[in-house]
């Protein structure tokens, strides 16, 4: 009974949360990240002209990114953001000035057309008609969401699309004749040195591909230099011996096999 009465007597050694929250007082908030860059894509004072340290460097990037994705969410997808510094001698010393440098990502710097698809700017994806970079004439299409980069699969409704936007580079170019090729998903997933995202390829016209891709218009102006390369692609014996190119009746379903449910792309 009197050990009873002792326990009664000592206090718990259980705090209520009141107390708890009275001994140790909150944590003050940390510090805004300070804004480094306009609206206008240009770096603030001071973060303009003073050294800066990885860590702003880096945020002063994503800002610029939010910035463009605010303006067009795929504009993330196809640029790349650097801060980058120039110096110069002054009478005062060394100056720095500070830029955001945004350019087009090498993966999409020989775009020659392009079509938009989709109801709102989450859901809109970007048809890439690219003139390839391998000296061969061929263009690649490729699939670009906002926040998932290029697709691996397509819905059915992008397959719908697909074709609009081929007709609409077919309309533009005048082409005609053109064949197709494509690499099914499962023989992608399985190899790899080749990509795996989405892309269909278009044959198209030499002369064509000589006057849509711009590095090449160097040697379009002396037509003599350009016989060896017309002998080495036509009929393109090139890397198509092991996957021929057909018209699209012929390889429209072989692209349709792959089509995902909007869930499981």
């Amino acid at each position: 009974m009197q050990n009873a009465r002792k326990r009664q007597r000592e206090p718990s050694a259980l705090l209520s949360i009141s107390e708890a929250l009275s001994q140790h007082p909150p944590r003050m908030p940390k510090p805004p990240v300070p804004q480094y860059v306009s609206q206008t894509l240009e770096l603030l004072p001071p973060y303009s002209t003073s050294a800066l340290n990885a860590a702003a460097r880096a945020r002063s990037c994503e800002q610029a990114r939010a910035i463009l994705r605010a303006e067009d969410p795929l504009l993330e997808q196809l640029l790349q953001v650097r801060t980058i510094t120039t110096r110069r001698d002054t009478d005062n010393g060394t100056a720095c000035q500070n830029h955001i440098n945004v350019r087009f990502s090498d993966n999409y710097s020989t775009m020659v057309h392009h079509e938009r698809a989709g109801s709102t700017p989450r859901e809109a994806v970007l048809f890439c008609f690219m003139a390839s970079t391998q000296l061969e004439p061929i263009v690649v299409v490729v699939v670009v969401h906002p926040e998932r980069g290029r697709l691996v699969h397509i819905t059915e409704t992008q397959f719908t699309h697909l074709e609009v936007a081929l007709d609409q580079f077919k309309t533009r170019f005048e082409l005609e004749g053109e064949t197709y090729a494509y690499t099914a998903g499962q023989e992608r997933q399985g190899g790899c040195e080749h990509s795996q995202h989405f892309h269909l390829k278009i044959r198209i016209p030499t002369e064509m591909y000589l006057e849509i891709f711009p590095a090449m218009r160097v040697l379009a102006r002396t037509r003599h230099l350009l016989q060896p390369y017309k002998r080495l692609w036509e009929p393109l014996a090139y890397k198509f011996e092991k996957q021929p190119t057909a018209p699209w009746p012929a390889v429209r379903p072989l692209v349709r096999a792959d089509i995902r449910a909007p869930e499981a792309v």
